[in-house]
This record gives structure tokens, C-alpha cells and sequence, in this order.
């Protein structure tokens, strides 16, 4: 069973990594928004990483799409 804290742990890894690879792909947020058809700040809020959210399985592909990653490689804790 996913508890709140595996939840919680898992979207930081994933908040993380949508920043990470966005920087390396030298993107504004913005242009992540505009490549994925999100919202600023929906980008922005789930960089942010305040709280968990629930995101859709649309959301990520678009994402990975945007970023031209796959879909694990944004939940796998970098070293």
C-alpha cells in the first residue's frame, strides 16, 4: 500500500527532476509550458514542490514529451 509519505517522497523526486531537466535542456519555464500545452503555473507549481498534487498520466507524458525523456526517467532519484 502507497502511504502519503511514499506520496510525498515520490512527487519531490518527480518535482525535481521536471527542474533539472528542464535547466539542462535550457528551458524557461514558460517555453516548458508552452511545449507540453500546460499552464505556467501549472509548471510552476509543480517545480515548486509546496505540496503534493495529483498529476495526471497526460500531464506526465506531456512533460517527457516536452522535455524529450522518458516517463521513468522523471520519478528515478538522481545521484
Amino acid at each position: 500500500m502507497i502511504n502519503n509519505k511514499d506520496l510525498n517522497s515520490q512527487y519531490t523526486i518527480f518535482s525535481d527532476n521536471v527542474k533539472y531537466y528542464r535547466k539542462q535542456s535550457k528551458l524557461t519555464q514558460e517555453q516548458l509550458a508552452e511545449l507540453a500545452d500546460l499552464s505556467i503555473s501549472y509548471v510552476k507549481q509543480i517545480e515548486s514542490n509546496n505540496e503534493y498534487k495529483n498529476i495526471s498520466l497526460t500531464t506526465i507524458l506531456k512533460i517527457s514529451k516536452a522535455l524529450d525523456i522518458g516517463v521513468t526517467t522523471l520519478f528515478y532519484h538522481r545521484k
